[in-house]
C-alpha cells in the first residue's frame, strides 16, 4: 500500500461489511449515511478481498448514490463510481484484489445530497465479488 490508500477507519461511516455479491443490487435495507446538511468531500474506500475474472466477461459496477430523500426512494444521483472485471472494453486489464479509492464530494450540479448508500452491479457468466466499502474523511 501506498500514502495514498491510508486512511484512518470509522464505524460510523461504513457502508457494506465484507459480502459476496453475485447478482444486481441497490443493496436494499443496506446503511443509508445522514452526511448532514453540509459540503462533504471525501474518499469512497473499496477493499476486495476476491473477484472472478476467470470467464473473461465478468464486470462490477459499484457507486456512490446520493438523495435527498432520508429511505433514498427517489431522486438518487451517483456521486462515485468504480468499474471493475474482465472484459475488452473500456479496458482489457484484469481487475484484482485490493483497496480502490475514488474521491467523491457529496454535491452534483449545484446540488448538495445528504444521504448516500451504495450500489452494486455484476454481470458476466459466473460473477462474483467480495469487498467491502466505507468513507474515509478526505
Amino acid at each position: 500500500m501506498n500514502i495514498y490508500s491510508q486512511y484512518t477507519y470509522d464505524a460510523a461511516l461504513l457502508l457494506e461489511a465484507a459480502a459476496a455479491h453475485t447478482t444486481e443490487q441497490t443493496d436494499v435495507g443496506a446503511t443509508i449515511l445522514d452526511l448532514g446538511p453540509g459540503l462533504v468531500e471525501g474518499n469512497l474506500v473499496i477493499d476486495v478481498t476476491a473477484i472472478d475474472v476467470a470467464s473473461t466477461d465478468e464486470y462490477y459496477t459499484v457507486s456512490l448514490e446520493g438523495s435527498n430523500v432520508a429511505a433514498m426512494t427517489s431522486g438518487s444521483v451517483e456521486l462515485a463510481v468504480s468499474r471493475m472485471g474482465n472484459t475488452t472494453a473500456p479496458g482489457d486489464a484484469d481487475t484484482g484484489v485490493g483497496r480502490f479509492v475514488i474521491p467523491f464530494r457529496n454535491e452534483k450540479n449545484g446540488t448538495t445530497y445528504r444521504y448516500v448508500r451504495l450500489s452494486t452491479k455484476v454481470e458476466g457468466t459466473t460473477p462474483s465479488i467480495t469487498f467491502s466499502a466505507w468513507i474515509a474523511k478526505d
